[in-house]
């Protein structure tokens, strides 16, 4: 009701026009109404009452409050804590904190995670909050069908009648969702104001350059991504009497392992002693993490290297650790990428070894009962054989709430279209490798016109040909700089700054490789070469381009830091380049985009892998380049599978330094298989047989040869033990072109000369190495030399 001209006014003062008038009560609340009307036809209409007066409250009877903070994923709770600490460290009194712990608690609508914190008075609660927010305190995600019972069984605790603030917040903090709110607010608690929720930043709309629009093809490039999907594992059968070696950090959970173990029939033999499987449970974050990410990782180094020498073959491993992998979204914020690494490392080096694994990533908010159960159930598994589908023999599970979890690749869709601004600069790490020098071509062709290139070589830019091609396109300056030197990296960038300006993007291809060996003969010194570009290289281009504001950052990686089967003979490789993976995720944010990508083999240029891996998963520079440009800003860990080429030739397995050595004829020409005895053939297939139990340690049986991993170091060594058994000189591609080993032994009957007409000779273990293999061996060695600079 609008005040009018001809109303006496004697009560609260306000503008009217350019006069100053009284509005009465009249008895009734005073009332306005508001309208609006737009150019388009939209009419708002709001009426607004004044508040009721308030009573006077007493003193809240109550000593102790509790605040609920939910949100839709981890970080947002976190954030969310913070503001709300900062609402509460202003409180007044008493009442000012019921009514914020009112508001919180039933004001705001109950999301997905969700934890809690209880103090005495608004200070304690202010120091609650912020530990939410620095990631002290665990955050639940909502359950709906966990009961109060089941909730406190998780926690370890005795649930009260009624509960008590403590009970309360652990349920919270277990996921339980039906806590009577509303009984918990303080008697006359009010409803007041509250920091709003923290909604996610980012950008949405999209560009109409026209040269940006993705065409047909450009579909994502085949790339995917790990989700991790429900699935429970498969009961085991009763597995024969087994020992197990315990390496536990935590004596709790060692302790309750123990039990776990023999109560399934299992002896637990003392450090030191032999057994058939070893079971190590690494430290939680905060128990390890002392000294930083290459202290951590030289250790766990000296670690696994010994774990795989002392072991029997082909005894079982399992693995387990915390803080590994991001299960759910809001948990990328506490990923540990130097933990991802090591997971990854034990995949790779129990590949390697041909030893039965298991990775167990676990959930630090587990008790330790819950983790040795969790623990004896996958090690009976394993026990019982690897699963449907494991990469290698290796199995990955993670465990979160009594919940298991797989990873599970899904189909990663292109990112949001991105146009290169002529403006500003961009980074390029390793930028004359081969790798890299090909992306710098392709940024120059998508519109970059100033590109800093830095690498750890000097290089004369006016004798360098590959400099002198893209000055002819762009501005280029190249700089040597080593990336893992936070201040070096720093000061090139300043002065590439000075020059061009704002830092827009940066693409980090700098990385090496050692030669082609097994982990646990490979020093630390030398891992720590492969580790400096890839792992502090990697965490000071991430922070770099952060600091500047950049729009996103590329990591080049390798698939060798996905797969186990990729990592025999490379195991640092695999650590280095799945701490790029995990760092990644972990560092991805709505400002700077920061994304990984995971290549299989390029044809022709290198990205190193296993080189039976890489023969049967690659994909040609020019599919790679697109899928790059495609996925420029999706950010997080995106792996390019990739697939076996076209041709049989090219299908086959190739050991890169093999292609430099002169054929070598074969002792006879081949013989007409009519010529043959079926005592020949025979003959030669146990003997290609005991070639395989010798190196392999079983009898490959039917089975076809792909399955058995077979890697360049294996190769090589039946190739030998082969030659040994037959007279022959063996052509190692007939291991890789062979699908069984019956297929080998009737290759190598054919060229073998007939019983009939053959001298008699003692035993073949003794025979004399053939030139080929002689030069084989150290070859196989040194061929990983060439890829330094890739990937």
């Amino acid at each position: 009701m609008r005040p009018n001209d001809h109303t006496r006014f004697e009560e609260t003062p306000f503008f009217l026009a350019d006069r100053v008038v009284e509005w009465p009560r009249g008895g009734v609340p005073r009332r306005a109404a508001v309208s609006a009307f737009g150019m388009g036809g939209v009419n708002a209409h709001v009426i607004v009452e004044e508040p009721p007066v308030l009573p006077v409250r007493e003193t809240p009877a109550q000593d102790s409050y509790i605040v609920r903070v939910s949100a839709a994923d981890e970080i947002a709770l976190r954030t969310l804590a913070d503001a709300y600490a900062e609402r509460f460290e202003t409180a007044r009194d008493d009442w000012e904190t019921a009514d914020l712990c009112h508001t919180a608690n039933t004001g705001r609508s109950p999301l997905d995670f969700q934890t809690a914190v209880y103090g005495r008075n608004s200070a304690d609660l202010t120091a609650a909050l912020r530990s939410v927010a620095a990631g002290a305190v665990p955050v639940a995600r909502v359950d709906i069908d966990l009961t109060a019972e089941e909730a406190a069984g998780r926690t370890g605790s005795t649930l009260a009648t009624p509960p008590g603030p403590a009970d309360v917040v652990e349920l919270v903090r277990a996921g339980y969702a039906h806590i009577d709110w509303p009984s918990l607010s303080a008697k006359g608690a009010r409803v007041t104001d509250l920091p709003t929720y923290p909604f996610a930043r980012g950008s949405y709309w999209h560009t109409t350059d026209p040269a940006v629009v993705p065409g047909p093809a450009a579909a994502g490039g085949g790339a995917v991504r790990v989700e991790w999907r429900a699935r429970e594992l498969a009961p085991a059968p009763v597995a024969a009497p087994a020992s197990v070696r315990l390496v536990v950090v935590d004596a709790e959970i060692g302790r309750a392992l123990t039990r776990a173990l023999r109560d399934r029939g299992v002896t637990v033999v003392e450090a030191g002693q032999e057994a058939d499987a070893t079971i190590v449970v690494d430290a939680p974050v905060s128990r390890r993490s002392q000294g930083g990410p290459s202290v951590e990782l030289s250790r766990f180094w000296a670690e696994l290297g010994n774990l795989m020498k002392a072991s029997p073959a082909h005894g079982k491993l399992l693995w387990a650790g915390f803080h590994d992998v991001a299960v759910r979204p809001g948990e990328r914020r506490g990923l540990v990428p130097e933990r991802a690494a090591m997971a990854m490392a034990v995949r790779a080096a129990g590949a390697e070894n041909r030893k039965p694994t298991a990775v167990v990533h676990l959930d630090p908010a587990d008790p330790a009962e819950a983790h040795a159960l969790h623990l004896a159930a996958e090690y009976a598994a394993l026990s019982a054989g690897p699963a449907a589908g494991a990469d290698a023999g290796t199995v990955v599970a993670a465990y979160r709430r009594g919940v298991r979890y797989t990873p599970e690749p899904v189909p990663a869709p292109a990112g949001l279209p991105y146009a290169l601004p002529a403006s500003g600069y961009y980074l390029v790490t390793g930028g004359l490798g081969a790798v890299g020098l090909r992306l710098t071509e392709r940024l120059i062709d998508r519109g970059a016109r100033r590109i800093g290139i830095i690498g750890r070589s000097v290089v004369d830019a006016e004798t360098s040909a590959p400099l002198r091609e893209l000055a002819r396109r762009a501005e280029v300056e190249y700089l040597p700089c080593d990336v893992s030197d936070p201040a070096a990296l720093a000061a090139v960038a300043g002065q590439f700054g000075r020059r061009w300006g704002r830092l827009v993007g940066v693409v980090h291809s700098s990385g090496g490789v050692n030669p082609f060996g097994a982990m646990h003969r490979r020093t630390w010194g030398d891992a720590e070469k492969v580790l400096a570009p890839k792992v502090p290289g990697s965490l000071n281009v991430v922070r770099l381009a952060k600091e500047q504001g950049a729009d996103f950052t590329v990591l080049v990686s390798s698939i060798a830091g996905t797969q186990a089967l990729a990592g025999r003979g490379l195991v640092d490789y695999s650590l280095a380049n799945a701490y790029q993976l995990a760092l990644a995720e972990r560092e991805n944010d709505a400002v700077t985009t920061v994304t990984a990508h995971a290549w299989p083999n390029w044809t022709g240029i290198g990205m190193k892998a296993d080189a039976s891996f890489s023969a049967a998963y690659s994909v040609s520079a020019e599919q790679a380049t697109d899928a790059f440009f495609d996925h420029l800003r999706s950010g997080g860990a995106v792996i390019f599978p990739g697939s076996a080429p076209d041709t049989p030739q090219e299908a086959a397995p190739s050991i890169e330094s093999v292609e430099t050595v002169p054929s070598v004829a074969r002792a006879e020409p081949p013989t007409p298989a009519a010529a043959r005895t079926g005592q020949d053939i025979a003959r030669m297939r146990a003997r290609v047989r005991d070639a395989f139990v010798q190196v392999l340690g079983e009898d490959p049986g039917d089975r076809p040869l792909q399955s058995l991993g077979l890697d360049s170091l294996v190769i090589a060594e039946l190739t030998t033990a082969l030659e040994q058994r037959s007279d022959l000189t063996v052509d190692p591609s007939l291991l890789m072109r062979a699908r069984t080993a019956d297929e080998i032994a009737a290759d190598l009957a054919a060229h073998e000369t007939p019983a009939a007409r053959r001298p008699p000779t003692s035993d073949h273990e003794d025979m004399p190495t053939s030139a080929l293999s002689a030069l084989l061996r150290p070859l196989l060695m040194h061929d990983a030399q060439r890829g330094v600079g890739q990937a």
